[in-house]
Formats: structure tokens, C-alpha cells, sequence
């Protein structure tokens, strides 16, 4: 691993945060501080610190006595995690819709071609993250600042969910007819309809999250 000098406990931890999207260190994973801090090279109180980065954006947990771990999954916290997201991404549609101009318009056609180009791959991670930049691109057109900073701490833990449940290789027809119908109300301006998509969109997104989350606990029981 490659640490920038300047920002050691932020570059250890955009490290480790690609570590748990990526799946290397699984959902309940234990953490150590020494294990760490050996594999990264790094001084246990710079890890230390990126751990409570990771810990303040809900990606990594400390029990008392026992350590630090990764944020285990689960259908309650899916939930609570997509019925805010079912608000903020309804919010940013319909702001998107209201300030539509034609850098805007450039600027999601631009976002859902790119998703459209990896839909068809079998790399989960970058259509995972097409998938994201179409809403990261919806927010940045809603011009509503802090609505994009809570979005983004919001889509660190929905792309663990995405990642973990195979969403991002779901049924690409609907996956690209939803954005599609997403983008062409925005453009539109049409707000009512934006909000409407925006959400039915978190909806379906929830339903593949939890029906996924229940078979593998599931198959963990048989």
C-alpha cells in the first residue's frame, strides 16, 4: 500500500473503506489495531484514527472489550439505511427537476450513457458505481449542497449492501429502464414525476436488498 505523507490517517482510511467494499474484510470481520497497522505499515495511533473516521460513517464498529469490527449487515439496518435514502434521493430529484439547465441535461445524459456502456460487463463494482454517479449526478444538478454531503456518506454504506448482495448484477433491462424514465423526467423538469421515480426506485432497490439479505442468512441456518 501506497500511504500519502501528508494525510496518513485519511489515506489509511479511504484504504481500509475500499478494503470493506470490496469485500476483503467481510461484514463482523474483527479489526485489530496491530494486524493494521503491520499490513499497511502505518503507526497504531494513525490507524486508530482511521478506524473513528469509519466508525462516525457507520462502516466499522467498537464493542466495548472486544475491539473493533466491521459493521455487520443486516435487513434492519438495509432498512434504515434505504428509508432515508427513499427521502433524500425523492428531495434530490425533484430539486434536480426544478433546476434543470442544459449543463444539467449534459451532464445526467452523460452519466446514464456511462452506466448504460457497463450494464452488460460482469464487473459489479464499476456498474455499482455508474449506478451511483447517476444519482451522485442527480444531486449535483439539484444544487443543494448539503444534500450531496449527506448522499455521499449515505451511498459509502449502500454500495457495502450493493456489493454484498450482487444488486449491481441484477436484471440490467429494468436497472437501465428506471434511470432511463429517472433522467427523461429530470430533463423534462417534470418535478412530480421525478420524486415519484426517484423513490419508486429506492423502493425496488430496498426489496432486491432485503430478499438477498434473507436467503444468505437463510443458507448461514441450513
Amino acid at each position: 500500500m501506497t500511504i500519502d505523507k501528508r494525510s496518513l490517517d485519511r489515506q489509511a482510511a479511504d484504504w481500509l473503506r475500499e478494503a470493506i467494499i470490496d469485500g476483503r474484510f467481510t461484514s463482523g470481520m474483527k479489526l485489530t489495531e496491530v494486524g493494521l497497522a503491520g499490513e499497511v505499515g502505518l503507526s497504531r495511533s494513525t490507524v486508530r484514527t482511521a478506524l473513528q473516521r469509519l466508525c462516525a460513517d457507520g462502516l466499522v464498529i467498537q464493542r466495548p472489550y472486544s475491539g473493533w469490527e466491521v459493521a455487520p449487515l443486516s435487513r434492519e439496518d438495509a432498512n434504515e439505511l434505504y428509508t432515508l435514502r427513499h427521502c433524500l434521493e425523492g428531495m434530490a430529484a425533484k430539486l434536480a427537476a426544478q433546476n434543470i439547465d442544459e449543463p444539467g441535461r449534459k451532464a445526467l445524459r452523460g452519466a446514464l450513457e456511462e452506466l448504460k456502456g457497463v450494464s452488460l460487463s460482469e464487473d459489479r463494482r464499476a456498474i455499482a458505481e455508474a449506478d451511483l454517479r447517476v444519482h451522485k449526478t442527480i444531486c449535483m444538478v439539484a444544487k443543494n449542497k448539503r444534500l450531496a454531503t449527506h448522499l455521499e456518506l449515505l451511498n459509502q454504506s449502500i454500495l457495502i449492501y450493493v456489493m454484498s448482495t450482487n444488486r449491481a448484477m441484477a436484471d440490467s433491462t429494468k436497472l437501465i429502464n428506471e434511470h432511463q424514465d429517472l433522467v427523461d423526467a429530470i430533463i423534462n423538469g417534470d418535478v412530480e414525476r421525478s420524486e415519484l421515480l426517484a423513490k419508486e426506485h429506492v423502493v425496488n432497490a430496498e426489496a432486491y436488498i432485503i430478499d438477498n439479505l434473507a436467503k444468505a442468512q437463510q443458507k448461514m441456518a441450513s
